[in-house]
């Protein structure tokens, strides 16, 4: 019997196996394949979904974007506005202030402006008054232009003693100065520094006078007034024209009270000496009855301040000397700026530079102001006038009219 064959492959029934196995891992891989498929779809909708939230972004963005950039021009421009409003006032506060108060009261306007449209405010400040004596006699012997540099050298003195004192320049009225301390601005010794700056000012005249001298020109005097009280201060005026200005009863009893002065002198109110009192020296004081005044008023002849300030006027050295023969004159008394329609006949018989002793045919009241004309010995008038104010009167029983103490002023 023949032996048995060797066998060389795979058995029938290993065949199947790896037959059914392979037809597993293609159905492994057809399940793979599906679950790919619906993978990738899911993925592909999750995209798309992704794909529009992020354009409905971008449309959100770009809108945004827009109206951001919107807004950004409407505040550029608002704030361009603001820029030009605030340049405008910045010019407004230089334009009003800038000449008239110090530096220092214009930056402190710039850092805070309120109160500066139209209107005002009331307040309570010391308010100066200056006029100079002797300007209408020395005008009449100066040219134009002469008259014009001698009025700007005397601002010019004036403005820079009154910005040192922190004082606001309110009118400038040919050789007439009105001047305000405590507005725009206010501070505790405003009465303090307004005395001392009268002092200054009277001080720094002579300034002004040296070079009249030189050419031979006379010299002026000024007479200051102060007082302190309650005024409207504010903007005055329209959208086209501008001041910055102050009214009230206290800004007329200046004025008055300035009137009484004669030149070299400062006179303030009782109200300022209150403030003041305690750092003044007085030379003297007098009683007067204002026009519009209800009571007699106390006014206080300034001569020094002691303190921080530490002012001192020189004292007056006239000297009264008899003449040998007397002057005739003719006077009218001055009613506000004007001449009286009467003309009455006096005499002086005493004569010093800037006083006069003069006696008179009719009453004349402490404080008038007169204009005289002198006569020649043989009664012609001599060309020309001179104004002067009675500080001073002695009638008797004897005489009412009596002798009178005058001094020059214009």
């Amino acid at each position: 019997m023949p032996a048995a064959q060797p066998s060389h492959g795979p058995s029938r029934q290993a065949l199947l196996v790896e037959v059914q196995a392979l037809r597993q891992r293609v159905a492994a891989l057809e399940q793979e394949k599906h679950d790919l498929e619906v993978m990738l779809e899911m993925a592909t909708d999750h995209a798309d979904d992704l794909s529009e939230s992020l354009q409905q972004e971008r449309d959100d963005l770009e809108t945004m974007l827009e109206m951001t950039t919107d807004h950004a021009d409407a505040l550029e421009a608002d704030l361009q506005s603001q820029a030009e409003a605030l340049a405008r006032r910045s010019q407004f506060i230089r334009e009003t202030f800038g000449r008239y108060v110090s530096e220092e009261v214009v930056a402190q306007l710039l850092d805070a402006p309120e109160g500066l449209e139209l209107g005002g405010s009331k307040r309570k400040v010391t308010i100066l008054m200056s006029d100079v004596r002797g300007f209408t006699a020395l005008a009449e012997c100066l040219e134009p232009q002469e008259v014009m540099t001698f009025l700007n050298r005397y601002l010019e003195a004036m403005v820079e003693v009154i910005l040192a004192y922190r004082g606001t320049i309110i009118e400038i009225l040919g050789d007439g100065l009105l001047v305000l301390f405590g507005a725009p601005l206010s501070r505790d010794d405003d009465a303090e520094r307004a005395v001392a700056c009268a002092l200054a000012m009277q001080l720094r005249i002579d300034d002004t006078n040296a070079p009249n001298r030189r050419a031979g020109l006379p010299d002026v005097d000024m007479g200051i007034g102060i007082h302190t009280g309650e005024v409207v201060v504010g903007h005055i005026g329209s959208q086209q024209r501008t001041k910055y200005g102050v009214v009230g009863s206290a800004v007329n009893l200046t004025g008055r009270i300035e009137s009484y002065t004669t030149g070299g002198q400062i006179l303030i109110s009782p109200t300022t000496y209150a403030e003041t009192a305690a750092v003044l020296t007085v030379s003297h004081h007098m009683t007067v009855a204002p026009k519009g005044v209800a009571t007699p008023l106390t006014l206080y002849a300034v001569s020094g301040m002691r303190g921080a300030h530490s002012l001192s006027l020189p004292t007056p050295m006239e000297t009264l000397v008899s003449l040998p023969q007397a002057l005739d004159v003719r006077y009218t008394v001055l009613e506000g700026k004007f001449a009286g329609s009467t003309m009455s006949a006096g005499r002086v018989v005493k004569l010093a530079p800037k006083t006069a002793e003069l006696h008179v045919d009719q009453p004349v009241a402490a404080f008038s102001n007169l204009k005289l004309h002198l006569l020649r010995p043989t009664g012609e008038v001599v060309p020309g006038e001179l104004f002067a104010k009675v500080v001073e009167t002695w009638p008797d029983e004897a005489d009412p009219s009596g002798p009178v103490e005058v001094q020059s002023v214009v």
